[in-house]
């Protein structure tokens, strides 16, 4: 072993012993209080700011470093473009996170600590969610906590929710973006198209190189679990198998069982290999490509973390900046820490080109109201000034429904009986760190279950309700799991297996994002009406009740009872569709809250955004992240958003190609050999400028005697109101606003001028 693996090794082991199972939950969170109460002390937030004051300015402003605004922020600062990305959490494996709780790396690191990261102070922050608003039915929910709810852990620090999920990347299907086509009439959102974003991003680890609908130059690598594990562990392989009729190649190699194949895009069922975002049994994520693209281009792009944003700075409806609190990212009323966190110091910086908000499905609604951009009676509610009047903000709230299916195991989890967590001498720890497992007096070749998620088998099906694709996903797990709840990640592992129904494509869209009040601190009060009191029929309850038969049926045969004792939950006294309806309600749960700022056609007053991503009435700003979505996309979300923050990514740089494009606009660019009078337009790095008077071989750069149009003529848009002097671009002419206009085409209309 050369002498830098093993320091690396012995790292590992430090970090992982160095806390005990319940501090990296508990101690931690005095640990990072003290830290940053230290560092964060007399700041004021209150301190005051002219409207259009701003400490530093940007090409692009984007809030929240997730799948959603990670991806655009690299693609922009790897074009060439000055970006700033607001986080309001550390970078996870920063000497300040880990100074602060020495856990932090090792648990954002290790695939099998996916679920210590959700609930870990530095990688996760706690909303509480309603799934009812009948409160007798919410309270027969045991996860449900009186006076909060039930937990809804979000990604909170740099990378967003990819820093804490179950690393499971997952196609979406087809339908999803062709009906975005059928919606908007924007060709760019059809199936093959999108196709080519996720070869874009993909690095498949274990394709052949032929492999159809992969890539592999890209950031996400996507490996599987090690398949020695079904070797040691024959009873993975008997109870994910049983009921079929396959070989033994499904366990070896069978790409053609892989589930991120074009044909499960098309909608194929059946038994389906699961990819995980990880190397070398590492997460590799949205951190990794942003920390990545800073190193390799280090004037390009800055990433701001321990900042939370309040609010987007508007003039003119038209977005020119953010206002955010520096050092005071803990103080959001979600985090662990928050109680004993300062808020920081107010700071504003201007966004020369764009705004755009990747908060996702819960704080983007959030942030778009305190900015004055939301549903009118409630922003008055709440004494905001209303900005632009948009009923669809925090509207169409959608999530899966997930509930599992437990099972006894006649024998020990031999997965997981050895295993001593964040223990020095932990013999699974050993086997991460060596790749071999100790079986039957043999050594195998398997790195353990901290190596990888335990998704060990997983199914698709389409209920007799599917109004078009598959629509249950079951998830095999050797482990007893019952959702999220205060401290759930601690539970002892148990001989089990849990078959986990997950309902997708779900008709219901009742669920709400709304302000508690208008202290930015404060979390959104978020309720997402399930089954009943939403606005679908019956379809998606019954769906369900299907599953849960679905596995009970295949559960019967013998391959899965030679290793079974039993169904533990929800019993088999638990049979009628009214029985199995009633315990659906009452533990069901979701974990990918989506659609809450939607795309949607012109003709939708509930539609938030256009299909570009652009928020209808307000200038350069978008929204890109899990709230775009019209419909919650296929089974697991984190793929999907990664995919159109890369088409976004696209679609804004073409639109800054425009803007100094004289094809687009009408002006040419700047020529330093060129004499120019007043009023004469020019392009430079993008930007337009008006020459205020004679000019010949002045940089328009260092302003006189040229001024800046605020900050680009943009092609005119119907949803946006324009006052005097705003400029825009109509069939290759530009035009000026004599007066206020709304939805007057700029040709042959009296409130706008033709500009030279």
């Amino acid at each position: 072993m050369s002498n830098n693996k093993k320091n690396d090794k012995e790292e590992l082991r430090s970090k992982a012993g160095n806390m005990s199972r319940r501090t990296f939950l508990k101690g931690s969170a005095v640990a990072v209080a003290a830290a940053s109460g230290s560092a964060l002390a007399h700041t004021n937030y209150s301190s005051k700011k002219k409207h259009l004051d701003f400490d530093d300015e940007y090409d692009y402003v984007i809030v929240g470093a997730g799948p959603g605004g990670g991806p655009v922020a690299a693609n922009l600062a790897r074009a060439g473009y000055r970006v700033a990305i607001l986080e309001a959490g550390l970078d996870p494996m920063s000497e300040r996170a880990n100074k602060a709780d020495p856990s932090t790396s090792f648990i954002y690191e290790t695939p099998g600590f996916f679920g210590g990261a959700s609930e870990h102070a530095l990688l996760s922050w706690d909303f509480f969610t309603d799934h009812f608003a009948n409160l007798e039915q919410q309270r027969k929910d045991f996860k449900y906590v009186e006076g909060k709810g039930v937990l809804y852990p979000r990604g909170s620090c740099l990378g967003g929710s990819a820093s804490h999920n179950a690393l499971i990347f997952c196609y979406p299907h087809d339908s999803d973006f062709d009906e975005i086509v059928q919606m908007t009439g924007d060709e760019s959102w059809n199936s093959a198209a999108m196709r080519d974003y996720f070869v874009r991003i993909e690095d498949c680890q274990y394709c052949q190189p032929d492999a159809e609908g992969h890539g592999f130059n890209g950031y996400i690598p996507t490996s599987l679990i090690e398949q020695d594990a079904y070797e040691i562990f024959p009873e993975f392989k008997d109870i994910g198998l049983a009921g079929a009729t396959l070989s033994d190649s499904y366990y070896q190699g069978n790409t053609e069982l892989d589930v991120n194949h074009p044909l499960v895009a098309t909608g194929s069922v059946g038994y389906f290999k699961t990819p995980m975002n990880t190397l070398n049994k590492k997460r590799v994520a949205i951190r990794e490509r942003l920390i990545e693209t800073q190193q390799q281009y280090p004037d390009n792009l800055f990433i701001i973390t321990n900042a939370l944003v309040t609010k987007v700075v508007t003039h003119k409806k038209m977005a020119v900046g953010v206002e955010y609190m520096a050092e005071g990212g803990q103080s959001y009323k979600a985090h662990k820490l928050s109680e004993f966190a300062d808020k920081g110091v107010k700071t504003r910086i201007r966004a020369k080109r764009e705004v755009i908000l990747a908060g996702g499905a819960f704080n983007t609604p959030q942030l778009l109201k305190l900015s004055g951009i939301g549903p009118r009676k409630e922003l008055k509610q709440h004494g905001i000034k209303v900005v632009k009047h948009l009923p669809g903000v925090g509207e169409n709230l959608q999530d899966r429904y997930e509930v599992p299916v437990i099972f006894n195991l006649k024998d020990s989890n031999k997965l997981f009986e050895r295993c001593q967590a964040f223990q020095v001498d932990d013999p699974c720890l050993a086997s991460y760190i060596n790749g071999e497992w100790q079986t039957d007096g043999q050594v195998r070749n398997f790195s353990g279950p901290y190596a990888s998620n335990p998704v060990y088998a997983s199914r698709i099906m389409k209920s007799s309700h599917a109004k078009n694709m598959p629509d249950i996903f079951l998830v095999g797990l050797p482990i007893a799991f019952k959702g999220y709840y205060p401290q759930y990640s601690l539970e002892p592992i148990t001989n089990h297996w849990t078959w986990l129904v997950l309902k997708v494509h779900n008709e219901n869209s009742a669920g709400r994002v709304k302000l508690r009040s208008a202290d930015p601190t404060d979390t959104p009060l978020i309720n997402f009406h399930y089954f009943e009191e939403g606005n679908a029929d019956e379809s998606d309850l019954k769906a369900v009740v299907e599953g849960i038969r679905h596995v009970r049926e295949f559960m019967l045969d013998g391959s899965a009872q030679q290793h079974l004792a039993g169904e533990a939950i929800p019993g088999i006294d638990v049979d009628s569709d009214e029985q199995l309806e009633q315990y659906i309600r009452n533990v069901a749960w979701g974990h990918h809250a989506s659609c809450t700022a939607k795309i949607g056609s012109d003709r939708d007053p509930m539609a938030v955004l256009d299909s570009r991503f652009r928020v209808r009435g307000v200038a350069n700003l978008r929204v890109v992240d899990a709230s775009a979505f019209p419909k919650t996309p296929g089974f697991f979300p984190t793929a999907a958003i990664i995919m159109i923050s890369e088409k976004a990514s696209d679609v804004i740089l073409a639109d800054a190609e425009c803007a100094s494009d004289v094809k687009c606009h009408g002006y040419a660019s700047w020529d330093p050999k060129e004499v120019y009078t007043e009023g004469d337009m020019v392009t430079y790095n993008g930007i337009v400028y008006r020459a205020k008077w004679f000019s010949k071989g002045d940089n328009p750069d260092n302003g006189h005697p040229w001024r800046e149009v605020d900050p680009i003529a943009r092609p005119w848009r119907s949803d946006l109101d324009y006052e005097r002097g705003d400029q825009v671009v109509y069939e290759q002419q530009t035009y000026q606003a004599r007066w206020y206009s709304a939805n007057e085409k700029p040709a042959n209309s009296k409130a706008w001028k033709l500009v030279k």
